[in-house]
């Protein structure tokens, strides 16, 4: 992994850069979640609403729909891999508990991913390029 602020390799294990001496941050849920290949997160060239993210995947839950706020959000991947997922609920729990749950759940995480890509996207305005270990190029792929 690399050094956030100077960009020295580091070691896993190590807690402070031996270049700059600063500390070796871990990587949050969020960082960790979006840092497989699957569930990437890919940016976006604006700005996306978290109140317009969370309303579209509670509303279209209702309907059976709560993955299309992942398309809204640019990010198919996590439409595919949802959709799947809903289906297996639905199926599961003989369409009660996913109907119930399912709309808050597609909410609550399109909202939040909407916060991630919004910050990924103020990055990428910056010209901000941080490997492993500071997690903006974690869950970026190039478009």
């Amino acid at each position: 992994m690399y050094c956030r602020y100077c960009g020295n390799e580091i070691g896993e294990n190590e807690k402070f850069c031996s270049n700059c001496g600063k500390g070796a941050e871990s990587k949050s849920f969020s960082q960790k979640l979006y840092s497989h290949d699957i569930t990437k997160l890919k940016t976006q060239k604006e700005m996306k609403s978290p109140g317009a993210a969370a309303a579209i995947g509670f509303f279209m839950g209702w309907i059976m729909l709560g993955p299309v706020g992942y398309i809204y959000l640019g990010q198919w991947n996590w439409f595919w891999l949802t959709f799947v997922i809903q289906i297996l609920a639905y199926t599961l729990t003989f369409f009660i508990g996913a109907y119930i749950i399912l709309p808050i759940i597609f909410a609550l995480h399109q909202y939040q991913m909407a916060k991630d890509i919004n910050e990924l996207w103020k990055l990428d305005q910056q010209g901000a390029v941080v490997d492993e270990a500071g997690t903006d190029e974690d869950y970026r792929e190039e478009v």
